[in-house]
């Protein structure tokens, strides 16, 4: 008897969109943006602190859009907000071009992160739950794994065109590219959810199942009541420094300590390939190992990296180092919070207790370049900083091992919070 075959789920076809939105999204506005320090510096005679502050605006409204992700997505579908966040986000991307005095860079910097934080990972998250309740991981992480793609892609196209035609014609023609891709996808590929199509989501097969889950876990309000959700707040601040500190001012570091330009963006985009590799390792690591090995791997790959940037003056081997650590390692701040957010607290109130912990990780990412410009400018290098987040980040290995649950995945919750 012939196997009857299984119709494509589409929910695949989501997974892909949402690696476009996150490649032309966060892999340009994002992950590209550290080519553009020293131009910007040279050619209007700013510090780094002051363009790195840019970054911590942008940060800060993203903050700001996770503290409401629970109303506004309780309030609005998806892919309405969305609509509206791709069109804002090309716009204030182009308007960079035309910025004249660091505060129009810092009012561009405000909307462009406003526009961010309703476009990608908050919202995709939320998407990729309602579509997969199996395979979450190896899902978030396939798609997440779009920002480092894009950022290898765009790193090395925008390290040529800044050479070659200037910083501002290289945020008019990378602006041309996002809107181009990231518009007619969220207009015309995204949905909500499965059952708008007549679907269920993967790993569903009783009609009530998809109700069932939703249903489970904790409210909002019941988490901020225990003392391990606000350790792991902080853990997340900190953790944010050392990752997200590895990751933004590889460029820059590459280029102060000796190497060519080209030389800095063709590093700054072999660590973005690694990251997204490292995301769709991170993301199946989750399935297959759970939260507390997952997540020991990540910091371990984190250490390894920043100590690549601390000796990456002494030889190029160390860039190898710098390469393989920010894959696993800076792949953590944006597969393992969705995760781990599911695994320890359900989906009942998950777009609220996720766009908080975000605005956690946007806090750290907001004071992660105010710190490294501040370095910077007062000793003359970014190895101080490297060196003290390598410490850093072992300590913060040892207390997520003390505050996450000692399972495998994601049972029992109840068991955990109650313990409490």
């Amino acid at each position: 008897m012939q196997k009857t075959r299984k119709p494509f789920f589409y929910g695949w076809v989501i997974v892909g969109a949402a690696f476009v939105v996150m490649a032309v999204s966060m892999g340009i506005a994002t992950n590209c943006f550290s080519l553009f320090i020293k131009p910007i510096c040279a050619h209007f005679g700013f510090s780094r602190q002051s363009v790195g502050a840019m970054q911590t605006i942008s940060n800060a409204a993203m903050m700001v859009t996770a503290l409401l992700s629970g109303r506004i997505f309780s309030r609005f579908a998806v892919k309405q907000v969305m609509k509206v966040s791709s069109i804002a986000l090309t716009v204030s991307f182009f308007c960079y071009s035309l910025a004249s005095s660091i505060w129009v860079f810092y009012l561009i910097s405000a909307v462009l992160g406003l526009a961010l934080g309703t476009v990608h990972m908050v919202p995709l998250s939320i998407l990729l739950s309602n579509w997969f309740h199996e395979k979450r991981g190896f899902a978030l992480g396939l798609a997440f794994m779009g920002s480092g793609v894009g950022g290898m892609l765009f790193n090395s196209l925008a390290g040529v065109l800044i050479e070659g035609m200037g910083w501002r014609v290289s945020f008019q023609i990378l602006a041309a590219i996002m809107g181009i891709t990231l518009i007619p996808i969220v207009f015309f590929v995204i949905r909500n959810r499965p059952e708008d199509m007549g679907l269920l989501p993967l790993g569903e097969k009783g009609e009530q199942a998809p109700t069932a889950q939703m249903g489970e876990g904790f409210t909002f309000g019941q988490v901020v009541k225990t003392p391990r959700f606000w350790a792991f707040c902080l853990c997340i601040i900190v953790s944010e420094l050392c990752m997200y500190g590895l990751m933004i001012n590889i460029a820059p570091h590459v280029s102060d300590v000796g190497y060519s330009l080209q030389t800095s963006a063709l590093i700054s985009a072999a660590c973005m390939g690694s990251l997204a590799v490292g995301k769709l390792l991170l993301g199946t690591l989750y399935d297959k190992l759970g939260i507390r090995i997952a997540t020991l791997s990540a910091y371990a790959a984190t250490v390894v990296g920043l100590i690549g940037c601390l000796f990456a003056h002494a030889s190029p081997l160390f860039l190898v180092l710098v390469v393989l650590g920010a894959g696993l390692g800076c792949a953590y701040g944006s597969v393992a919070y969705p995760i781990l957010t599911q695994s320890l607290y359900g989906l009942r109130d998950y777009s609220a207790i996720y766009g908080f912990l975000t605005a956690f990780t946007r806090f750290g990412d907001m004071l992660t370049p105010l710190v490294m410009g501040a370095v910077f400018d007062s000793m003359g290098s970014y190895r101080p900083a490297y060196a003290t987040f390598a410490v850093t980040a072992v300590a913060m290995a040892a207390v997520c091992q003390l505050i996450f649950p000692r399972q495998k995945r994601s049972a029992p919750r109840e068991e955990a919070l109650a313990a409490e």
